[in-house]
């Protein structure tokens, strides 16, 4: 099927806005949760401004992760859905071509690990393993896949739950955030939907010739 109607590009809304939104970083809470001490345990003759120091690092690393964009997780979240791969074949095989494919309800679940390593004089003293999880709940959604890519959403309803830990602890956590999904919007980059097939195009060349 294909679609003449132009998509607008969309601003990118950071995973720190949407768990945060006006509060302040992430110091407090990892202060709150003693994250420091145990790692600074080893460290002789520490003081508490040194405590403080090694909170304020940690939670400028974690806050620099934080910066991932909220749509581009549930973006790579489709890749696998069977009725986008469908399309995407399809597309793939008619170079040009473009679908509209409107998706069931469905729930996209992305999850990281990040740690940071801590270092006193060189040597390390510990790591810092650091949870996040990202939780959407999606309806009503229907994107555009051209050429094997997914390019664009036309309109949808979502719902997200954010929860980030630090040592085992849930330090900051937001469930039922709305995500905004406009219609008619295209993603930053396209995704690709079948980064490990070949393409059928590819794979009819002749052995002994090359394609350009």
């Amino acid at each position: 099927m294909t679609t003449t109607a132009p998509l607008r590009a969309t601003t990118p809304t950071p995973v720190r806005s949407f768990l945060l939104g006006d509060r302040e970083g992430l110091e407090g809470p990892l202060r709150a949760h003693g994250t420091a001490g145990p790692l600074l345990a080893p460290v002789r003759g520490r003081t508490p401004a040194a405590d403080r120091a090694v909170e304020h690092e940690l939670a400028t690393v974690v806050d620099d992760f934080l910066g991932l964009d909220v749509l581009d997780l549930a973006a790579a979240g489709w890749r696998g859905h069977s009725a986008l791969q469908s399309a995407a074949r399809r597309t793939r095989d008619l170079p040009g071509s473009e679908e509209v494919v409107a998706l069931a309800t469905h729930r996209v679940t992305s999850t990281h690990r990040p740690y940071v390593d801590v270092y006193v004089d060189g040597a390390k003293i510990g790591t810092l393993d650091v949870q996040l999880s990202v939780v959407f709940w999606i309806s009503g959604l229907v994107c555009v896949v051209r050429d094997a890519h997914l390019t664009g959403v036309r309109s949808g309803e979502c719902a997200v739950d954010v929860s980030l830990g630090a040592q085992g602890a849930v330090i900051a956590e937001r469930r039922g955030g709305r995500l905004d999904l406009p219609g008619g919007f295209a993603l930053r980059a396209p995704v690709p939907l079948l980064r490990d097939e070949p393409n059928r195009h590819e794979a009819r060349t002749a052995p002994g010739t090359s394609r350009r």
